[in-house]
């Protein structure tokens, strides 16, 4: 029979206390340092999440702009008079050419449509023209040199001033377009 060896060390069980730090779990200081992160990220996107009236009015100034800049470029190339006819009512605009008077409205180069612009619809809504004036009217005129006229049935007279406030809620932006030179810009 051969001796049976026995271990010279003894044979250790360890159980866990009900104490005892558990690896499946999150302790407190992680969970806390997620809600300050989550806090703070939230802090700094959800005010950018809001209505955006600024982008909308800036977009409707810029549009404004460019369409403007448009019939009277178009009235240098054509060496014909164009007008840009506000109708406040409807909140919309288009661009017209003619000799004397606005008579026929110019297709757009990109749709083939009318050139007609109209704001408070999508993705202009909530966009209003708050004032239009060029020297009290509606409409104004460029001629062949680009040279800006206020127009009033059937009279043209050489601008002195001229405005178009664009509104959306609290923000506003003004159009202005400069005598003589015919120059717009934004304020």
């Amino acid at each position: 029979m051969k001796p049976v060896l026995s271990n010279p060390l003894p044979q250790f069980s360890v159980q866990r206390s009900a104490f005892s730090v558990s690896s499946r779990g999150f302790t407190l200081i992680e969970i806390l340092v997620v809600v300050v992160i989550l806090g703070i990220v939230s802090a700094v996107i959800l005010p950018q999440l809001g209505t955006r009236d600024d982008l909308k009015v800036s977009s409707a100034t810029r549009t404004l702009m460019a369409d403007m800049l448009y019939a009277q470029s178009r009235s240098i190339a054509m060496q014909q008079m164009h007008f840009v006819v506000f109708d406040t009512a409807h909140k919309s605009y288009s661009i017209y050419s003619g000799s004397g008077s606005p008579t026929t409205v110019i297709s757009h180069p990109v749709t083939g449509l009318s050139y007609q612009q109209t704001f408070g619809v999508a993705p202009l809504d909530n966009v209003n023209m708050q004032t239009v004036s060029f020297d009290g009217q509606t409409t104004i005129a460029f001629d062949s040199l680009g040279v800006p006229y206020s127009y009033n049935a059937g009279v043209l007279t050489a601008l002195g001033s001229g405005s178009v406030v664009l509104q959306c809620n609290t923000n506003k932006l003004t159009l202005t377009v400069q005598p003589y030179s015919g120059e717009i810009k934004v304020q």
